[in-house]
């Protein structure tokens, strides 16, 4: 490229000698465009800029019809009111990068027929009009002049007008079906240098159209040409059905139907997902269909829509297996929080749900099924609980399951279903050793009860009150306190149980105290 340079250098130095200020940029724009698409051409055969730029036989005189993305504003499809009337190829063409190039007729419709055995019609008949390309670029080649048909598509018209003008692709035109064309061949190699300003055929979007199958594809033909992103050094191109986005770090990669409408609508490559860094691919389960990005990924499915799921949730959510693991799919975006200090995704789950739920100071955590059916039914991170500190995880026992908020811990087991545990019911249950200590699991919420409140273990019942705190009452003494009227009788536990002389186990409450015998289980209230 140095030498490229140089000789860049030299032409144009001698280009300003001889020319206006405006012609020797306008005359520069184009030595530049041909050393950009064909350098070697240009410096070392007998051919003008012009000549390297459009390639040979660029001129109305030459007889070769215009391209299509000449006089379609830069679109390489054939105009409204043409079809495809038959094609032919160029073999080993640079254009697509070293394949094969296909070269396809867009013929004008007729309105008013061909009459008698004329395969053209009139002049009158016509969407278009016998000429020569736009003046101010290079492909001046004809446009709707040539009365000539390869044949090899949409033979079931037998009446066209001229050929309008062309469309290139690498893609081979019997593939494509909306084109209706067999795979009889013609060559001429003599078109393999014909091109045009518009025409990007071997670049990283043309190379990744060409890869998914170009117009036969899912995303159709295009709509617009290559574009730039806002964004330094990334390009996309729009086609019927989606679109290709490219970045230099990303490489190029298509996005389509639902998940492109989720892309546009959380701000395309400059919103919160970045470029797309997959095609859309399937899941493995074949239910659903995905497209990573730089900073996310887009899920879909019939049951679910399409959702983003990103950042830390995101990563989280990929720790747990993806939609594989017990989340499955997400059922929304991510979403802020109703006091603006976290983020979240609902999913499917494998029952009745699940959600990850982010804050800067707790992290992305896992809460699912049951236990998050519990911490809805308290008012989710707004409630008593909090946020989630930890995700889903197991008791060491294996019998249960359970997540730590901010403000308490949910646990739940088929046996005892899922309850949460808070504030100093919690701090006295965790002292004596959670679920395995002589409590056990939960099995009911904490209740209210006369002024204070009482929460059920498997093992036993933690009371409190704001006068005595919270205390564990057990086995016969509980029967027994219950049955002469619990604390609206004889008031709160105000001490743990202790072991008093003979055998005897004792524990004092607001308004007298218990006596247990254990060797017959007699309690007396006094």
């Amino acid at each position: 490229m140095k030498v490229v340079d140089e000789v860049l250098a030299t032409v144009t130095g001698f280009l300003a000698t001889r020319t206006s200020r405006r012609g020797f940029l306008a005359r520069t724009a184009v030595v530049g465009s041909a050393l950009t698409v064909s350098p070697w051409g240009f410096l070392t055969r007998p051919q003008t800029a012009y000549a390297a730029v459009c390639g040979i036989d660029s001129t109305c005189s030459s007889g070769y019809t215009v391209f299509c993305a000449t006089v379609n504003n830069g679109v390489n499809r054939c105009p409204p009111g043409s079809l495809v009337g038959g094609w032919w190829k160029s073999d080993g063409s640079g254009y697509c990068c070293g394949g094969a190039r296909y070269y396809i007729d867009c013929h004008s419709y007729c309105s008013c027929g061909c009459g008698g055995r004329r395969k053209f019609c009139g002049e009158g008949c016509r969407n278009c009009s016998c000429g020569c390309g736009p003046a101010g670029q290079c492909d001046q080649r004809k446009v709707c002049c040539n009365e000539f048909r390869y044949g090899q598509c949409n033979q079931d018209t037998g009446c066209t007008g001229p050929v309008w003008c062309r469309v290139v692709t690498c893609t081979p035109p019997w593939r494509i079906p909306a084109w209706n064309c067999t795979t009889t061949s013609a060559t001429d190699q003599r078109t393999n240098a014909h091109t045009a300003p518009a025409l990007r055929d071997c670049t990283p979007i043309g190379r990744e159209y060409t890869a998914i199958g170009g117009p036969g594809s899912v995303l159709g033909e295009q709509r617009t040409p290559e574009l730039g992103t806002p964004g330094p050094g990334g390009t996309y191109q729009l086609f019927d059905h989606g679109s290709i986005y490219h970045s230099p770090g990303t490489g190029a990669h298509e996005v389509h139907g639902l998940i492109l409408e989720k892309f546009g609508d959380l701000g395309w490559e400059a919103g919160v997902l970045g470029y797309p860094t997959t095609d859309e691919l399937s899941t493995p389960d074949g239910r659903g269909r995905f497209n990573h990005f730089e900073r996310g990924s887009v899920y879909w499915t019939p049951g679910t829509g399409a959702n983003a799921v990103v950042g830390a949730i995101r990563e989280a959510w990929k720790a747990w297996g993806w939609e594989a693991g017990p989340l499955g799919y997400p059922v929304t975006d991510e979403l802020g929080t109703p006091d603006g200090r976290g983020r979240f995704n609902h999913f499917q789950g494998r029952r009745t749900g699940g959600s990850v739920y982010w804050t800067p100071a707790t992290g992305a955590q896992v809460v699912l099924e049951e236990i998050r059916d519990a911490w809805a039914r308290l008012g989710w991170e707004t409630g008593r609980l909090g946020f989630p500190v930890t995700s889903q995880a197991a008791t060491p026992d294996g019998r249960a399951l359970y997540n730590h908020f901010e403000r308490g811990s949910i646990y739940s087991s088929p046996a005892t279903g899922a309850h949460a545990v808070a504030g100093a019911v919690r701090d006295l249950w965790a002292a004596a050793g959670w679920e395995t200590g002589p409590l056990g699991l939960p099995t009911t919420d904490e209740t209210a009860v006369a002024g204070g409140g009482s929460q059920d273990f498997e093992g036993g019942s933690v009371y409190l009150s704001p006068a005595t705190g919270a205390h564990t009452v057990t086995g016969p003494v509980r029967t027994a306190f219950r049955s002469a009227g619990g604390p609206a009788r004889w008031g709160f536990p105000a001490a743990e149980p202790e072991t008093a002389g003979g055998g005897r186990v004792r524990q004092r409450f607001e308004r007298g105290t218990a006596v247990l015998t254990t060797a017959t289980g007699a309690v007396i209230f006094g």
